[in-house]
């Protein structure tokens, strides 16, 4: 789930089939200016979380693309949303 602080900020949150979670933050910059504290969401727990959930799923992650995404910027977070899906193999996301 990506929930979305005015297209400017996204949070993830995931639980895989065995019960694992993650969490995530899209748009870390525009994050900070709004004073969301980022020690709160560690880039590397979240990549591995993702890959750990990707491979619980059956799909192939880009482990690369999945930084990228929890480490980029864009103008509209939904744009780092979007390349997230993409990078954790979700079919028919780009």
């Amino acid at each position: 789930m990506v929930s979305f602080l005015d297209s400017d900020v996204g949070f993830v949150e995931a639980l895989t089939p065995g019960g694992g979670s993650w969490e995530g933050l899209l748009n870390r910059e525009t994050a900070e200016s709004y004073e969301i504290p980022l020690e709160h969401f560690p880039v590397e727990p979240a990549v591995a979380g993702a890959l750990a959930w990707s491979a619980a799923a059956g799909l192939t992650p880009d482990e690369e693309a999945i930084r990228q995404s929890l480490t980029g910027a864009a103008l509209f977070a939904e744009q780092l949303s979007a390349a997230l899906l993409a990078a954790l193999g979700l079919p028919g996301a780009t």
